[in-house]
C-alpha cells in the first residue's frame, strides 16, 4: 500500500488555506497548514512533508525565507516547493527558480494547474519512496 502524500500548505489567508486544503484532501492528500513563515519552517521540520505549497507574501519572514531554511535543513533539503503568489514580479519568479522551485503559480491560480504541478513534482521527487516513521 502506498502512503498518502503529505503536503504542507503555508498560506496566511485562512479562508484560502482552508479551501485549498479541502480540495487537496478530496484528491487524497494529507494536508498540514501553517499560516506564517516561522510556522512553515517548524511544520516542515516536524512533519517532513512530501511537498510544500508556499505563498511568498506571508508574515514572520516570507516564503523565500521558508524555502531557504528548508534547503539548509537536512530533513527538508530535497522537499519540492510550489510557490503561489499574487505577485507577477519577474524578480520573484527568478528567486523561486534559484531556490529550485518545482513550480511558480500566480494567484488567482487554476486549481487544475496546481493539481497537475503537484502530481509532476511528487512524481519527480527523490523523497517519494522514503520510509515513514510511525
Amino acid at each position: 500500500m502506498t502512503a498518502i502524500p503529505k503536503i504542507l500548505l503555508v498560506e496566511d489567508d485562512k479562508k484560502l488555506a482552508l479551501a485549498l486544503s479541502l480540495r487537496l484532501q478530496a484528491k487524497r492528500y494529507d494536508v498540514k497548514i501553517a499560516y506564517d513563515a516561522m510556522g512553515g519552517v517548524m511544520a516542515a521540520s516536524k512533519e517532513k512533508p512530501d511537498l510544500v505549497v508556499l505563498d511568498i507574501s506571508i508574515p514572520a519572514g516570507g516564503g523565500f525565507t521558508v524555502a531557504q531554511r528548508m534547503k539548509n535543513l537536512a530533513a527538508t533539503a530535497g522537499t519540492p516547493i510550489i510557490f503561489l503568489t499574487a505577485s507577477n514580479d519577474p524578480v520573484h519568479r527568478e528567486r523561486a527558480r534559484e531556490l529550485g522551485a518545482a513550480a511558480f503559480l500566480e494567484k488567482p491560480y487554476d486549481i487544475e494547474e496546481l493539481l497537475e504541478a503537484i502530481k509532476r513534482a511528487l512524481a519527480r521527487s527523490p523523497l517519494r519512496n522514503r520510509p515513514r516513521a510511525g
